[in-house]
């Protein structure tokens, strides 16, 4: 459903999901259909969401890293991951697709009053899972240093 903002005026779009029956994240999922949707032009998306009910995969970091990470092994074995419990709320970003300004296509990180937070990757309770959220269209995407060198290692 959509409505308008009554205190800042814009439009945003609520999305409630309840029990996950395929592979993708709630976050993929939406952008996986908007890039369906609409193919060679980028659509930018930001907001929030909470996990009502359910668990999480999510990672922190443990602190920076000594010795180099040059693989999606590197990084998986650095990284500490965690099971996550709801209530969770996630600020979030997505991009439908990369107009060439090396962007990650998605990113989600949670917080709670209870101690748990980290970067969302995705539901570990599809049959109970409940997602509630509010987001918006950019109207525009910039992007703020650049690397020189790029790589795709740690993209999820």
């Amino acid at each position: 459903s959509s409505g308008i903002n009554a205190e800042y005026g814009g439009p945003v779009v609520r999305v409630s999901a309840r029990i996950r029956t395929a592979h993708l994240n709630f976050i993929t999922a939406m952008n996986k259909g908007l890039a369906a949707d609409f193919g060679e032009t980028t659509v930018a998306v930001g907001g929030v969401f909470r996990l009502r009910e359910g668990k999480t995969k999510c990672h922190v970091m443990p602190g920076f890293s000594c010795t180099p990470l040059r693989t999606d092994e590197d990084i998986n074995g650095w990284l500490r991951f965690y099971e996550m419990s709801a209530p969770l709320v996630h600020t979030s970003v997505f991009v439908s697709r990369d107009p060439g300004l090396d962007l990650r296509l998605e990113h989600s990180h949670c917080f709670s009053e209870h101690g748990d937070g980290g970067h969302y990757h995705f539901d570990t309770t599809p049959d109970t899972v409940w997602y509630e959220g509010y987001f918006n269209l950019a109207e525009r995407i910039v992007r703020i240093d650049a690397p020189e060198e790029t790589h795709l290692i740690g993209r999820d």
